[in-house]
């Protein structure tokens, strides 16, 4: 069995601490909900690592959320959570039937499934894509959908900083769609259903957030500057995001807005930034950047056991392969055998070949969405797409 009656007293036990936590650390607060008996899909919008506490302490009951399958490769703590609250593994940027044969099995045992349908935290600040493939999922479970909204997430703990502001958050279900609906809404209205009810916008909260260092490692999100277009010149101190080449700057607001002086940037959000961002690469060709670093860290994952360190190197990528320098050599890593890039963490990429895992990481202004965004687009332009989906 998956749904055992310990996960309802832990649940049970835990939801008054975690209500304290995360009003202390997060401010926030929620609508409580007891929904009616009976399995459920619950879905909800991912600003923060702290989301799914957020949906369980709103929601009675214990939920059994499909999580990234990293938390398995600790070796200690993976047989407890499994214990404790039994999440289903997925792994990142990969397509898992275990996972649906997972949630088959917990519906058909009465348990609620806990799904953030973007599949990793945003960095700009607005809803992730989410691929169609949720709403084929929610048809063959034949369940209650519900839509759990988290406002505030992104001004309040921002992907790009560990810093956790001063701020409010405020979560919410936004719609139940029934079995009914399920079963009866075309596919491309129940996906539209599901954008609408999980997208946040925190700039029209007009609310403030503050901290001591607003944009710091904001240049963990950016590597091409927008006034003199050179790559990985941008770094940030304090409050605002600079360039060393050309002298921008600009200020990253309590409100989450950019404010600057140079006529040349004309973004008013990350969001507005982001998308710039996407453009640029997708409109560039890809031999003309030069993307690298130094002092990242490379370790294999043996997957469900343990993560190996293997060396301290030098990073970089070529419209080929992904190059790895230390003091032994160098070692390729040719694109195509490459099945996919995620992002986990704050900012751990993960490389998915098709009988080994490597995770690459640096410090905290470490960029590794530039490696994920440059091998998708070289990707899609072999699929014949210059403008398909990036990764985030």
């Amino acid at each position: 069995m998956w749904v055992r009656f310990r996960h309802k007293i832990i649940f049970a036990l835990v939801r008054p601490f975690f209500a304290v936590y995360l009003r202390l650390k997060y401010g926030f607060t929620a609508k409580k909900y007891k929904l009616a008996k009976g399995p459920y899909v619950l879905l909800f919008n991912h600003p923060t690592n702290f989301d799914p506490f957020m949906m369980a302490y709103s929601i009675k009951g214990p939920i059994y959320f499909v999580a990234n399958d990293d938390i398995f490769n600790n070796p200690f703590l993976a047989p407890i959570i499994k214990y404790l609250v039994a999440p289903i593994p997925k792994m990142k940027a990969i397509r898992d039937t275990s996972v649906i044969r997972s949630c088959i099995k917990v519906v058909k045992e009465g348990g609620r499934i806990g799904i953030s349908p973007e599949g990793n935290r945003n960095y700009r600040g607005r809803l992730n894509h989410i691929d169609k493939s949720i709403v084929k999922l929610i048809k063959l479970l034949k369940v209650p959908v519900v839509l759990y909204n988290i406002k505030g997430g992104f001004g309040v703990n921002p992907r790009f900083s560990k810093v956790v502001r001063k701020g409010r958050m405020y979560g919410e279900i936004s719609r139940i769609i029934s079995v009914e609906e399920v079963r009866d809404y075309p596919e491309d209205e129940l996906y539209d259903i599901i954008i609408k009810g999980l997208d946040a916008d925190d700039l029209t909260l007009n609310r403030k957030y503050r901290c001591k260092a607003r944009a710091e490692n904001l240049e963990s999100v950016f590597y091409v500057c927008p006034v003199c277009k050179h790559h990985q010149s941008l770094y940030s101190k304090g409050h605002y995001l600079y360039c060393r080449d050309c002298g921008l700057k600009v200020e990253y607001t309590e409100d989450l807005r950019f404010k600057t002086d140079n006529e040349h940037f004309s973004f008013q959000s990350v969001n507005d930034y982001y998308c710039y961002q996407e453009d640029y690469i997708r409109n560039s060709d890809l031999k003309d950047f030069a993307f690298s670093d130094d002092d990242i860290r490379l370790r294999e994952i043996i997957k469900h056991k343990r993560r190996k360190i293997l060396t301290h190197a030098r990073l970089s990528i070529s419209p080929t392969s992904l190059v790895v320098y230390n003091n032994e050599g160098r070692e390729e890593i040719n694109l195509d055998d490459i099945i996919s890039m995620a992002i986990i963490y704050h900012n751990t990429l993960v490389i998915n070949l098709e009988h080994h895992t490597y995770q690459i990481s640096g410090d905290e202004s470490f960029n590794a969405l530039k490696y994920m965004h440059y091998f998708n687009q070289q990707k899609n332009m072999k699929e014949g797409t210059n403008h398909g989906y990036l990764g985030i």
